[in-house]
């Protein structure tokens, strides 16, 4: 993700394909990219004179402009600024600044027929929109929880609407709370869930405080100092009580949901596996990585992880070859 640009893409449509490209414009968002879509600006563009804002927008706040070519694009005023100011910044970098997608062979003034572009009656809104993140590159979502935190759900084991909702809304709570954790904080309470034992959840998760030392690089002292000075983000931590006796060298953790549900009906929540929620968020947002990019998605609030699916096909044959990958897109 280039950090100098406002927007990561900027789509120029004509109005009579707005279906099209807000399924684009959502897939787009759903995967943590910063897309300039102008429904998703209304307060910003409210009171803005308007021809020298998107000038500004498709000429210099954008890495990439997504241009929807069509009939109707070709007649349109304000797609015609949108599109020489889009020109202007290809001019003047000479690179591939403008992607082109076609909804019919209309020519467009300006973009040659040379250029690559996407035949849009070939592939989908969801399709398209991967082909961008694929143009993208590499990237780190900043600050990101999915809609959809697919990886949550499995990891919980639970299925249907109201469930589901349930551990969205406590997911959401659960990142609301790491907003405001430091990051040494955010580091600390996941390597808790990542060493820690499971087998009391959903009252706790466990964890021996050497162990922590070795793999935070914190002195046990501060270990306790760190998680004891959470609690009004809903970490609680104490020394670990078995049924036989006080271990001193071991913590216990928690996670107490503290955030309320809108219209929503309490109890339909179960405020009890709050903790199972935020092992699962920080375990599966940290899933299919190494330990070092792992601390690093943790570090800026990177839970993009959660919106793929962990499972296997259940029709995996029984020598046990691979189902198709859940997070792969066929373009063909």
């Amino acid at each position: 993700m280039d950090a100098q640009f406002e927007f990561e893409v900027a789509l120029s449509f004509a109005g009579e394909q707005r279906p099209y490209v807000e399924s684009v414009a959502k897939a787009l968002r759903d995967a943590g990219v910063r897309v300039f879509y102008d429904t998703y600006e209304q307060v910003n563009l409210w009171g803005k004179d308007l021809y020298e804002h998107l000038d500004y927008v498709y000429q210099r706040a954008a890495q990439y402009c997504v241009v929807f070519a069509s009939a109707e694009y070709a007649e349109k005023m304000w797609t015609t600024h949108e599109r020489r100011s889009a020109q202007a910044r290809a001019i003047d970098e000479k690179g591939e600044y403008i992607l082109p997608a076609r909804f019919d062979a209309t020519e467009i003034p300006g973009i040659r027929k040379t250029i690559g572009y996407i035949d849009l009656q070939a592939v989908t809104p969801e399709v398209l929109a991967q082909l961008i993140l694929e143009k993208l590159g590499p990237r780190r979502p900043t600050r990101f929880f999915p809609p959809e935190p697919v990886r949550v759900y499995e990891m919980l084991d639970v299925e249907g609407t109201v469930a589901e909702e349930w551990a969205r809304h406590t997911a959401a709570a659960f990142f609301q709370a790491a907003l405001r954790m430091t990051v040494q904080e955010r580091l600390l309470l996941f390597e808790v869930f990542a060493e820690g034992c499971n087998s009391k959840l959903p009252e706790n998760v466990h964890v021996s405080l050497d162990l922590l030392r070795r793999t935070s690089g914190i002195p046990p002292t501060e270990i306790v100092q760190i998680l004891s000075g959470m609690s009004s983000l809903g970490v609680e931590a104490k020394p670990y009580a078995s049924e036989d006796h006080d271990d001193p060298d071991m913590i216990e953790v928690r996670w107490e949901n503290r955030w309320s549900y809108p219209d929503t009906d309490q109890d339909d929540f179960n405020f009890e596996r709050s903790t199972e929620v935020a092992r699962a968020m920080m375990l599966g947002a940290s899933a299919d990585q190494c330990a070092e990019c792992a601390r690093e998605a943790l570090e800026v609030l990177d839970f993009s992880a959660l919106s793929l699916s962990m499972a296997f096909d259940d029709d995996e044959d029984e020598e046990g070859e691979d189902a198709d990958d859940p997070g792969t897109v066929d373009a063909s």
